[in-house]
């Protein structure tokens, strides 16, 4: 049953021609192993040449790494196949970033697995998604805020850096991988962080899943029919959104240009195609831009200054009447006067939960950590402790904006943080410095005066986030 369905998908999404090199990514669990012996299978009817890539996160230990790889290592020995083995330390790696685990290891992954390629001359990297990664997936967008193209789900293949990334077993079910692999008596390794539910996408594969199976039995078929379905909407809405884009973006090699006085006539649904189009014109993908960020952008159309920073090192300033898109570090051969453009004092940033935000604007990193209790005396001005059930995401760092009201700690009603800042005689000149935490749309942190009274914590918190800053 999976090999049919292999032949199928590979068939219909022209995923193999004659002669290809595929680097198939094997960690030696179920999904992985039954990749790599169907695509051998496959090997003799497109003249194909295997190389398989094992790759150590250094999640597990040296001991089970060993087994994982020794593991892989008999397989390569069994189907007379090259392996090439490379590792990372990637909880270090994400320490570093601010990265989640789970995007780190996607990184070090990719970058491990397109630089194998690139050693081999491999054109193609084959990966092992199912379509229960599809349903997973999916849900896990819809959880974060994806747009229509990112409810899409997994691709059957696409594009990264050259190289193209095939998933074979993208319409097989995990039920069809082991039945596959029983049939061939083979028993793959178990990888124990699997298991491990402080990955969103373990939470939802054991967690959501089967709470969201009480409503609706097939709700991981319902999942993937819906991705099926937007695809196609997608593909309509693309192909007007690309015409659109090239008719209103100024495009170079670093830098995206929109005038807003042709964007602003256009529906809410295009503008934002065409927000997302020039982040990934720039990034190369939309990987963690979610809905917050393109109703940020918009927020700054609207503006008549300042600049915000996207993942990835996108920076997205307003110089005059026009949105620029930059990678961040570099000037844009587009703003109107040739240089970068100014910041005019204001600072929009997107604080990593948990994690490590640096914001170059104040020379300032914050960071967020969840706790178990809060400090009881002595902390300091650059720590704040709140209730996270309280608060509502993403947390975002700003400076202060005319309007602007807050409801300090002890307080029964909100008032202007002008008035704030006047009965706590901060000198004008130093207000607009003052980082302010904002979830949604209210104040909740001052950062180093007070914290805000909506968030505090009380008896019945559960769960502690502790925020903190220094200079960078």
């Amino acid at each position: 049953m999976l090999l049919e369905k292999v032949k199928n998908t590979v068939k219909r999404y022209s995923l193999l021609e004659r002669g290809d090199s595929v680097i198939v990514a094997v960690s030696g669990g179920p999904d992985s192993t039954a990749l790599l012996f169907a695509l051998n299978d496959l090997k003799h009817d497109y003249l194909l040449n295997l190389y398989i890539a094992n790759f150590n996160h250094m999640f597990r230990g040296a001991e089970e790494a060993k087994k994982d790889h020794d593991y892989v290592y008999g397989l390569s020995q069994r189907l007379q196949l090259p392996l090439i083995f490379g590792e990372a330390d990637v909880p270090a790696y994400a320490r570093k970033t601010g990265l989640s685990l789970e995007e780190a290891a996607r990184e070090k992954r990719y970058e491990f697995l397109l630089n194998t390629a690139g050693e081999t001359g491999a054109l193609k990297i084959a990966l092992g998604h199912t379509m229960d990664d599809q349903a997973e997936t999916v849900l896990m967008r819809l959880i974060r805020g994806a747009g229509l193209g990112g409810l899409r789900g997994i691709p059957p293949s696409r594009k990264i850096k050259g190289r193209l990334i095939i998933r074979p077993l993208i319409e097989a079910w995990r039920n069809d991988v082991e039945a596959y692999l029983r049939a061939l008596n083979i028993k793959p390794r178990q990888d124990i962080t699997n298991t491990m539910t402080k990955f969103l996408r373990n939470r939802i594969r054991h967690e959501l899943i089967s709470y969201l199976k009480g409503y609706n039995p097939n709700i991981k078929e319902t999942l993937v029919r819906n991705a099926q379905s937007l695809t196609y909407d997608y593909e309509v809405l693309a192909d007007l959104i690309d015409k659109e884009f090239g008719k209103c973006a100024k495009t170079n090699r670093d830098s995206v240009r929109i005038p807003l006085h042709n964007f602003k006539t256009k529906p809410t649904g295009i503008r934002r195609g065409i927000l997302r189009k020039a982040i990934e014109v720039l990034k190369g993908d939309l990987r963690r831009i979610d809905y917050s960020h393109i109703e940020d952008i918009e927020g700054l159309a609207e503006a008549n200054k300042g600049a915000l920073d996207l993942p990835d090192k996108i920076r997205v300033s307003r110089a005059g009447n026009s949105l620029i898109f930059n990678k961040a570090g570099e000037t844009s051969r587009l703003s109107p006067s040739g240089s970068r453009p100014s910041l005019s004092g204001k600072v929009r940033k997107r604080l990593l939960i948990p994690g490590k935000t640096r914001v170059p604007e104040l020379g300032l990193i914050f960071e967020a950590e969840f706790v178990r209790t809060r400090a009881k005396s002595g902390k300091p001005n650059n720590v704040e402790y709140m209730d996270y059930a309280r608060l509502k995401l993403p947390l975002c760092l700003r400076t202060w904006e005319n309007g602007d009201r807050f409801k300090p700690l002890g307080m029964v009603c909100a008032k202007k943080l002008q008035d704030f800042y006047v009965d706590g005689k901060i000198p004008r000149g130093r207000r607009n410095s003052i980082p302010l935490v904002v979830s949604g749309r209210k104040i909740i942190w001052v950062c180093g005066l007070r914290l805000s009274d909506e968030v505090k914590i009380a008896s019945g918190t559960r769960r502690i986030l502790k925020l903190s800053y220094k200079k960078a």
